[in-house]
């Protein structure tokens, strides 16, 4: 009976010895992912920031398109 609880403590060390790295791995793993997920959702917004910022752009740029048109249409109105 004391030889297998020897034997058992034994693998118990070994298993441990072998966590010990594995959870390390795992942590580092885990902080590049956080710090990966922090640059991508960063850049996300950038996206999307600059994204509204080109719907605002095109927008302006089509009311002044239209303003522009308005007004040669009522030249041309004016010249008949």
């Amino acid at each position: 009976m004391r030889k297998e609880v020897a034997q058992v403590r034994k693998k118990i060390d070994a298993v441990n010895k072998e966590l010990k790295p594995l959870g390390n791995t795992c942590q580092k793993k885990e902080r590049e992912y956080k710090e990966a997920l922090d640059a991508f959702n960063e850049k996300n917004k950038e996206k999307v920031q600059l994204i509204t910022k080109l719907m605002e752009l095109v927008s302006e740029s089509e009311k002044l398109r239209m303003k522009k048109l308005e007004e040669l249409s009522k030249n041309v109105d004016s010249i008949h």
